[in-house]
């Protein structure tokens, strides 16, 4: 297969553009560097900075600046380490998460403390965690701990409106740095769900403070703070009192501010980025490099710009969902006839140019550590799935309803060429029309929560670097907490009781077989449609140094500078 990769376009220079610049000393140890501006642009806008709010992964790339979790991945994206955490222990039966946080890490300077700040305690994280498994609107993780945590489906009950006065009874201060979880079963890999994002630790007084304002006044320990946030973009600026320190010993952060800017379209992003008004373009298809900047000699001469590439195995998946408890999608012949007339080979190698692989093997993306199960094979076969549509009584295509396919994406985009070639397979193998509605991450999402939704493409990254996090989605208890997915969850038990013996069970082999199994049921009743998973590849300038990228496809910065090349 020819291998095509999305990308990220990355041109730093120094600028002097803030006060919180010329507080910065300019010469670091170990020849780094402090100062400069990060900027790109997001084709989506970022409506809040809430983490547990805002899941979409343009929120996330701004969140994870902001907020940290307990727990990260690591550059080899094969396992999580602590972060904030100075020491993690767990019990002999497994039950019991005993975490001691480091000491010195601090909350940014704001309001919410009389324009002050203070130490990360225990009870931040307590009140953070029976947060994630409240049942207030701001929350939309609840899925993840929920059912795991002694106490939290009661507390979850009684914290609908407001958070429950009585604490989860799972959850026990040790002292001011210590705190413990006790969980109703073993789970194997507890740390990789306390490393979501979207666990990024806020305090109590900022959401006392600000209540559903806080949407908009993030409040973290990360390296950067926000500075303004409005209709044309997001800007923030360095924590001056970041608690990490490289390995020279370098006060982190080194940049000075990130600023991201909304693009009406790829062309605007692509001139923004000709004429150095921004650092970052996504999705440039690699032959394009040279066409765009040039070869390595004309670079070498100094006639465009000297940039290497790298890239990063990608947790994630693009597929169609549908909304299962409503007609057409709730006949099984139905989304059989859908899954059987998608040629994913054509989407990959024609439609996308070999940018991605095809997903044949079902929902979870080749991942380090998880062996795909080889059977399971998505098949290509138009005259099978016009079978399949007759036996649903749309022989043809007859009577077939008007349906939308929701994008959130715009026209001329790699996910609107890829959604309009399933639209014409749809046509061409079962004759039927489908309208393509071009829409925000928000009004799809809306969509979905009305009914008014009915197919909508997607994509999921994973929230945690496991392939649990694939297979959460369709557990049906996530559901009842969790509604803003639509229906999307099986109704069968056996797939629960796989996922849930994939839960506690630590032996890799048997724990792999349980989620293949879950993966196989999606797939026999065609829950599902997944279309391609894809890597991640990053392009930047010589001059950016230290940049980092997970498998999640989240920047961390916190270690960035910039230094010309002498």
């Amino acid at each position: 297969m020819k291998k095509w990769f999305t990308l990220f376009i990355v041109h730093c220079f120094l600028v002097a553009c803030s006060t919180n610049e010329d507080n910065l000393p300019k010469v670091a140890k170990g020849g780094k560097s402090y100062g400069g501006d990060f900027r790109f642009m997001s084709l989506e806008k970022v409506s809040n900075l809430f983490p547990m709010h805002s899941l979409d992964l343009y929120s996330q790339r701004i969140n994870t600046q902001i907020y940290e979790s307990l727990f990260k991945e690591d550059l080899t994206g094969k396992r999580v380490i602590p972060h904030l955490v100075d020491q993690h222990t767990v019990s002999a039966d497994g039950l019991k998460h005993t975490i001691q946080l480091r000491k010195g890490i601090y909350f940014h300077e704001n309001e919410c403390f009389e324009n002050k700040t203070k130490e990360l305690q225990a009870t931040d994280i307590q009140y953070v965690l029976e947060f994630a498994c409240s049942g207030l609107s701001l929350n939309h993780l609840a899925h993840l701990l929920v059912n795991k945590i002694k106490g939290s489906e009661e507390f979850h009950k009684a914290s609908k409106k407001m958070l429950s006065p009585n604490h989860i009874s799972g959850i026990k201060i040790i002292d001011a740095y210590t705190v413990s979880i006790t969980l109703n079963k073993p789970y194997a890999e507890f740390q990789k769900i306390l490393s979501h994002p979207g666990l990024g630790v806020f305090p109590k007084e900022a959401y006392v403070h600000y209540g559903e304002n806080i949407l908009k006044n993030p409040v973290g320990t990360g390296p950067f703070q926000l500075d303004k946030m409005n209709d044309e973009g997001i800007r923030l600026k360095r924590n001056n009192r970041y608690w990490k320190k490289d390995s020279f010993g370098n006060q982190l952060p080194f940049l000075a501010s990130l600023s991201m800017k909304y693009a009406k379209n790829k062309n605007s992003e692509l001139e923004a980025f000709e004429k150095n008004e921004v650092d970052i373009v996504l999705e440039v298809p690699v032959e394009n490099v040279q066409d765009l900047f040039g070869s390595l000699a004309d670079a070498q001469k100094g006639k465009t710009i000297r940039h290497r590439i790298f890239s990063r195995k990608s947790s994630s998946i693009n597929y169609l969902a549908f909304s299962l408890d409503k007609e057409p999608f709730n006949n099984i012949h139905v989304r059989k006839a859908f899954q059987l007339a998608i040629d994913r080979s054509k989407i990959v190698n024609e439609v996308l140019l070999g940018e991605g692989f095809p997903a044949i093997n079902g929902f979870i993306p080749e991942m380090d550590g998880y062996q795909l199960d080889s059977t399971i094979q998505l098949r290509f076969d138009p005259s099978e799935a016009k079978q399949e549509l007759a036996k649903a009584g749309f022989g043809g295509g007859n009577e077939f309803p008007q349906l939308k396919l929701w994008v959130n994406s715009i026209d001329g985009s790699s996910v609107s060429k890829w959604t309009k070639d399933i639209i014409a397979q749809l046509k061409a193998n079962l004759g039927i029309d489908i309208q393509l509605q071009y829409c925000s991450f928000k009004e799809k999402i809306d969509a979905i929560s009305r009914g008014d939704a009915l197919i909508w493409r997607s994509g999921w990254v994973a929230d945690y670097p496991d392939p649990e996090s694939f297979m959460s989605i369709f557990y049906g208890p996530h559901s009842l907490v969790n509604p803003s997915w639509g229906n999307v969850t099986s109704k069968n038990p056996i797939f629960n009781e796989f996922y849930e013996k994939s839960l506690i069970e630590k032996e890799v082999t048997t724990r792999t077989r349980f989620l293949n199994q879950c993966n196989n049921i999606l797939m026999d009743e065609a829950l599902i449609l997944p279309i391609y998973s894809d890597d991640f590849f990053v392009v930047l300038n010589l001059t950016l140094r230290d940049f980092q990228v997970n498998s999640l496809e989240t920047m961390d910065l916190s270690m960035a500078y910039i230094k010309s090349i002498q």
